[in-house]
């Protein structure tokens, strides 16, 4: 089960990935959203309920998908790695945990999140969140936030703490996504993010719903991203 609410691209781009295509370049003035490696991508997500019957039909909601898995509703879920420490916690079955499966190559979008400390806010206020900031940084706290959450240790040495150690031979299955770093590629990223992102969001959802066609669907978001992005290109 691969959800398609929330933040469907995110999911997507695992799928692209691994069929060897980036959905945009670095400098993120052009997207890619209408190759064909991509319509590929996308008829296989649609071809998961729409032919093989594996796969619940039409949009599926990203925050159900863990209880979906818990209630034996599906047999497997395309989920983040921070959901990890909750299915530990709360499946009642023997599970286990894998890299996202390769067609032309391993790999996955990376993800997470960013501290940011203001340029506005006045010297003090600067020291005191660059000061929080290092703290749950931290080799000891990362590891933490990592057993606790599921989420990727942010730094190498959070690795070597010895209750990381522990928990990672305790439970392999903590370090997967860690493992699949080596293959990953940057998540979706360009000028205007917000609404180029959502021209492939909308067009995403509208093949998977069989509003559009996959190829049309995808057609349409990189004739939007196109129009969003022009003004950046030199």
């Amino acid at each position: 089960q691969i959800p398609s609410s929330g933040f469907p691209y995110w999911l997507f781009q695992g799928l692209t990935t691994e069929n060897g295509v980036q959905l945009m370049n670095a400098l993120g003035t052009e997207t890619y959203y209408d190759k064909p490696e991509v319509v590929e991508a996308l008829q296989y997500w649609v071809d998961l309920a729409a032919k093989y019957k594996v796969h619940p039909p039409g949009i599926v909601e990203w925050g159900t998908t863990p209880k979906d898995f818990f209630e034996r509703k599906v047999a497997m879920m395309w989920t983040t790695t921070g959901n990890l420490t909750n299915v530990k916690n709360n499946a009642k079955f023997d599970f286990g945990v894998a890299m996202l499966p390769a067609n032309k190559r391993r790999g996955s979008p990376t993800g997470g999140g960013n501290f940011y400390i203001f340029k506005q806010a006045n010297p003090a206020q600067q020291a005191a969140a660059f000061k929080f900031i290092k703290w749950i940084s931290s080799p000891a706290r990362a590891a933490q936030w990592g057993i606790d959450t599921g989420y990727v240790a942010v730094r190498p040495d959070a690795w070597e703490t010895p209750v990381m150690k522990k928990y990672v031979a305790d439970f392999p299955a903590a370090a997967v996504a860690r493992d699949q770093l080596q293959f990953a590629v940057a998540e979706l990223s360009t000028h205007d993010n917000q609404r180029v992102t959502k021209a492939l969001n909308d067009g995403l959802q509208a093949a998977l719903t069989g509003t559009k066609p996959a190829d049309q669907a995808m057609k349409d978001a990189q004739r939007e991203a196109e129009r969003l992005l022009r003004s950046y290109k030199k």
